[in-house]
């Protein structure tokens, strides 16, 4: 890690290399029907659940909103001055951004039902840098210990997150596992499509056809489907044509993926219009964008916020009588800046 290991004193060491955000750990990679049998599951991964498209447009819808807004420091509901406000919120030491550092956090929230920040402190005790440490770098023993890297750590140097609600790994596991299952069917059967037209042998013709005779039969028509006369097709007494392409392939399991974005949006609070998912036909004629996005920031994003807020207010984070919260200000002004909310760095 960058910049931490005054403060590390050794009980996070750095793991040599740059640890990607996506990475999960070395445990996600144990195949548990190998090691307790075939008809066991093995537990869900980040990864896995990122294939299904519904849950992976909720997570960027989620994680993409929280990181716009920056955080500021109020007493009541009057922001501190721009010289009292805390510059671990507006600012890292390290490489991740503070953008990327909520991302994450949500991200973790989302799918982990936690997540966790080092914190740098002064003298003073209050805190002067934060950063989220990645997923696989530390766990919470049944006592209620943090360790990191295997250690433990002691409580002043990091910021434990608890989400409102259940872990998608665990909650929507059968949802998200049957969401790739619908999408490995949507794959295989394009893999091996239905024929857009079947050039069928009625019999009654002298004898059957070889299969190269066959094969040249079917030559012949599609090189004569692409003539600018190919609108009109001459089919000999032995043969019918049997279209399939109407009904082939365009509704492939529609309404399995559909059920799979609605399962998305059900789990995570995003409202299923915003996933391209709909419960009935006709019902996105009358949803309007405003309404869409009011939902999302009411019943969606909202909560995730809230949860970060609540625990960034605490006072081994800030002075008591002072709160985190997210500067929603872009959001209700009738004529927002070009460049968005008034950041500091």
């Amino acid at each position: 890690m960058l910049g931490l290991a005054p403060r590390s004193a050794g009980l996070i060491a750095n793991p040599g290399a740059i640890v990607s955000p996506w990475a999960e750990g070395s445990l996600s990679t144990v195949v548990w029907s190998d090691v307790i049998g075939a008809d066991v599951e093995k537990p869900l991964t980040r990864t896995e659940a990122m294939q299904s498209p519904g849950f992976r447009k909720a997570r960027d819808l989620l994680c993409g909103t929280a990181m716009r807004f920056p955080l500021i420091a109020l007493q009541g509901d009057t922001p501190l001055s721009d010289a009292d406000q805390p510059t671990w919120l507006y600012r890292t030491d390290g490489g991740v951004s503070p953008q990327m550092r909520m991302a994450w956090t949500v991200d973790d929230l989302l799918f982990y039902g936690s997540s966790l920040w080092q914190v740098t402190r002064g003298t003073d005790g209050k805190i002067l840098d934060a950063e989220r440490l990645p997923w696989e770098w530390w766990d919470v023993t049944p006592a209620g210990a943090i360790l990191v890297q295997g250690k433990p750590v002691p409580a002043r140097d990091v910021i434990y997150f608890p989400s409102h609600t259940d872990p998608l790994l665990t909650s929507a596991a059968t949802a998200i596992r049957t969401a790739r299952s619908v999408d490995e069917s949507v794959a295989r059967r394009a893999a091996s499509p239905v024929p857009v037209m079947e050039i069928h042998e009625t019999g009654n013709g002298d004898m059957p056809i070889t299969m190269d005779e066959a094969k040249e039969l079917v030559k012949t028509y599609n090189t004569a489907r692409r003539d600018p006369e190919g609108a009109t097709v001459f089919t000999p007494a032995a043969y019918e044509l049997k279209p399939h392409g109407a009904n082939a392939d365009s509704g492939a399991l529609v309404e399995g993926r559909n059920a799979s974005r609605l399962d998305a949006a059900n789990h995570t609070g995003v409202p299923a219009s915003m996933l391209e998912g709909s419960s009935a036909g006709a019902s996105l004629t009358y949803v309007t964008t405003e309404g869409k996005r009011s939902e999302f920031l009411e019943y969606g994003v909202t909560p995730w916020l809230t949860t970060v807020e609540a625990r960034l207010s605490m006072d081994d984070v800030v002075p008591r009588g002072t709160r985190v919260a997210f500067d929603l200000a872009a959001l209700y002004t009738p004529n927002p800046s070009a460049t968005g909310a008034e950041r500091q760095d």
